[in-house]
């Protein structure tokens, strides 16, 4: 308990702060500082917001795009495919879709956020991109949502409506179905909107042990990182999967390559930066992970 109050005092100040700050908008813009490169007087370039893929660089955005595309490998995106990205920011993982050259392109690239900002900018980043002389010949068709990641009923425009004109060969997540409410609801929908055959990929985090009842209140009701159905191990997520009717499931778990550089990286981001990196790291020891899974929809059912 003594712990858990030195917690407190150590955390209250930063989460206040920071919490404060985003309270009308979560995450905000603020992230666009993040991308930042030391040394380059230019505005950010990109507007990056995940924990990023720390092998081999020390940069915010470089680590982000490396866990994008990490997920896309993972996810087996192929050419001329239906895409439905979820919870994309500003809409990089919209953008690294329409130009990587390491990236298949789409024939439909749906993407969905909850927040009005973001689904503004991300709209505004892909239209100038659409409309510049560098766009690939084979355009997507590209179609952005302002809404929840969990279809509700009622919202018949929503990609993971029953109505919704499309299916989806692939559906990823990069780093936000923590958040979901629920994960294993939306995995159902993701599930049902799935072309047979079809894939599911999250960059995500779980457990390697049930956390305690201290630590589940912290993360659910102080902090409000995730909803309590969403804190489960790698093993309880594994069955979720298994559940739904998923097949092929594999889960990495690369947190050796996402935690320690993000906590180096929100060390030098000051006092709040650092005291969330202490927090991390404190996750991390309580049994916190980093992992990304895939599972696949048969092709008979």
């Amino acid at each position: 308990m003594l712990a858990l109050y030195i917690l407190i005092l150590i955390i209250f100040p930063a989460c206040y702060v920071y919490f404060s700050h985003r309270a009308s908008d979560p995450y905000g813009t603020f992230h666009v500082s993040f991308n930042q490169v030391p040394g380059d007087p230019d505005p950010p370039r990109t507007e990056w917001l995940n924990m990023g893929f720390w092998k081999d660089t020390r940069l915010f955005p470089e680590a982000c795009q490396a866990l994008a595309l990490r997920l896309f490998r993972t996810a087996g995106l192929k050419p001329r495919g239906r895409v439905l990205d979820v919870g994309h920011g500003s809409g990089d993982s919209i953008l690294l879709q329409l130009s990587h050259p390491d990236v298949a392109r789409p024939a439909l690239l749906c993407g969905i956020t909850s927040l009005p900002s973001h689904h503004r900018r991300s709209r505004e980043r892909v239209d100038s991109f659409l409309s510049s002389v560098d766009v690939p010949s084979e355009t997507p068709d590209v179609i952005l949502f302002e809404g929840d990641a969990v279809w509700q009923p009622g919202d018949r425009d929503h990609p993971l409506s029953p109505h919704f004109q499309h299916d989806f060969d692939n559906v990823v997540a990069l780093d936000c179905a923590y958040h979901f409410n629920t994960r294993q609801e939306f995995l159902h929908q993701a599930f049902r909107r799935l072309a047979p055959g079809g894939r599911v990929a999250l960059a995500d985090l779980c457990f390697s042990a049930p956390p305690g009842q201290v630590l589940t209140l912290l993360l659910w009701r102080v902090l409000h990182v995730m909803p309590r159905d969403n804190i489960v191990t790698k093993e309880q997520y594994l069955q979720q999967m298994n559940k739904i009717g998923y097949g092929d499931v594999e889960m990495e778990d690369v947190t050796p390559f996402v935690f320690p550089g993000f906590r180096n990286f929100l060390k030098r981001r000051g006092y709040v930066g650092g005291v969330f990196a202490w927090l991390m790291g404190w996750l991390q020891e309580q049994g916190l992970r980093f992992v990304i899974i895939k599972g696949a929809k048969p092709l008979v059912q």
